[in-house]
């Protein structure tokens, strides 16, 4: 009876390997010989998934995306549109460990594909999706009635997407400055300044 291969445990074990050894030593120390030994696998086995460094980082990036994904789906979002919109916003940034996780695969991608064509197209993917959240959430809330009218959405949709990569960055290299209550706290505040007080519940 053939062996049956469970892809998702398969996917877990490599990823996680695969960024164990990147944290520790870095991205140019993550071998396909020496992610396939930490995950008990072999090399050829490993090429099944991936075959260079580039790829391995699209496969991680892929896998964690996946993870986070899989969370905001099953998270039940506040009633309230200011607050939903807050909740959204604070899945973006790392203020516990599988967040930190997320970002730091991230920014390492993001770093790499500067100067890897084979990074480009899915860091774009990426960060077109960044904006175009931030364009929904502002959406929502000018369809609630709640946004000032004297904002500019377009310029806001780029103001906001900046502001929440920024903070991320903030909350993972100076998380004793950026805690997760400071992020809260300067996320609401930034949010307070786009709405009209009078519609605030």
């Amino acid at each position: 009876m053939p062996k049956i291969v469970n892809h998702d445990q398969k996917r877990k074990v490599i990823a996680e390997a695969a960024w164990k050894i990147i944290e520790s030593d870095g991205i140019e120390k993550a071998s396909i010989r020496r992610v396939a030994a930490e995950a008990g696998m072999s090399p050829g086995a490993l090429r099944h998934y991936f075959s260079t460094k580039d790829e391995m980082l699209i496969f991680i990036m892929d896998y964690f995306f996946d993870i986070g994904k899989k969370r905001s789906d099953d998270k039940e979002w506040s009633k309230d549109p200011l607050q939903a919109v807050e909740e959204i916003l604070l899945e973006l940034v790392p203020i516990d460990e599988e967040k930190k996780i997320e970002a730091s695969v991230w920014w390492i991608f993001a770093l790499r594909s500067l100067t890897s064509e084979v990074l480009k197209e899915k860091k774009e993917e990426l960060t077109n999706g960044t904006y175009e959240l931030a364009n929904s959430l502002l959406e929502i809330l000018a369809l609630k009635g709640i946004l000032l009218d004297s904002v500019d959405l377009e310029l806001e949709k780029s103001r906001l997407a900046a502001f929440i990569e920024g903070l991320s960055v903030h909350a993972l290299l100076r998380p004793d400055v950026y805690t997760p209550e400071k992020v809260k706290e300067v996320i609401r505040y930034h949010l307070e300044t786009l709405c009209d007080k009078g519609n605030i519940k």
